[in-house]
């Protein structure tokens, strides 16, 4: 195929979701129905989407997005002990023969990847694992974890999605670069998707092999450090990120 569009987001587990985590939000953003239908209205809106990666999925979540994207293909792998884990959607044009594969993290972490491969492209989800700043490369879970992810899908068309917990230029970043992955969003300096701990930055990423020319999309807001996440406009603590490759 000669074009691909994807869309990574990590739409914030149920699990995961207290008031106190969340002090500028208003209390009925978080409403646990409510706002499962908001991130599903989301995911419909990407219409001209041809994958969807997605972080931080339960089963709630998962099933309702099944019964909204009738013309889509998906699975859900959870992590080892939790709830939630890493989906991918595939739009059913392309579903023919689909290839999927399944990897639990040698580090015990419970962190996974998922993965599916169809018309000669592999394409993977991720939520990698937090390490404090200045974690040493050589104990730097989330690093160890893509490199993983890495050996899984050696070569050919790859596009690598999800939340890496680390930012342009961290351990993690440079691994990528080392295996030959390169940033969608490379260009994009500004394009930040979230603001934990009221610090803007962008942790979120779509990664390809070297045969793909990517144009990302702009995020769907600018985000300062103070911006209400989630919020009546984002039912999520992430924003979407989406890329055309070519």
């Amino acid at each position: 195929m000669g074009m691909i569009r994807v869309v990574s987001w990590n739409v914030l587990a149920d699990a995961y979701v207290r008031r106190e985590y969340y002090p500028q939000t208003n209390p009925a953003v978080l409403e646990r129905a409510s706002r499962r239908a908001a991130v599903v209205d989301r995911l419909v809106s990407f219409a001209d989407a041809d994958v969807l990666c997605l972080q931080e999925v339960d089963d709630a979540l998962f099933a309702a997005a099944q019964k909204r994207l009738a013309e889509w293909t998906g699975r859900l792998l959870r992590k080892t002990g939790r709830g939630e884990g890493c989906a991918i959607f595939v739009r059913s044009a392309l579903a023919a023969g689909l290839e999927w594969k399944e990897l639990v993290f040698a580090d015990r972490s419970g962190h996974v990847a998922l993965g599916v491969t169809f018309a000669g492209i592999a394409v993977v989800s991720t939520h990698l694992k937090w390490e404090p700043p200045g974690t040493p490369e050589e104990t730097h879970r989330g690093r160890s974890q893509l490199a993983e992810i890495c050996e899984a899908w050696p070569s050919g068309s790859r596009i690598v999605c999800g939340d890496f917990n680390d930012s342009p230029g961290g351990v993690v970043l440079r691994l990528a670069e080392e295996r030959g992955l390169l940033d969608a969003y490379a260009s994009m300096a500004d394009a930040n998707t979230c603001n934990a701990n009221r610090k803007r930055r962008r942790i979120d990423f779509i990664l390809h092999s070297a045969d793909f020319k990517a144009t990302p999309s702009l995020v769907s807001q600018a985000l300062e450090d103070d911006t209400p996440l989630p919020s009546a406009n984002e039912p999520s603590d992430h924003l979407a990120i989406e890329a055309r490759l070519e």
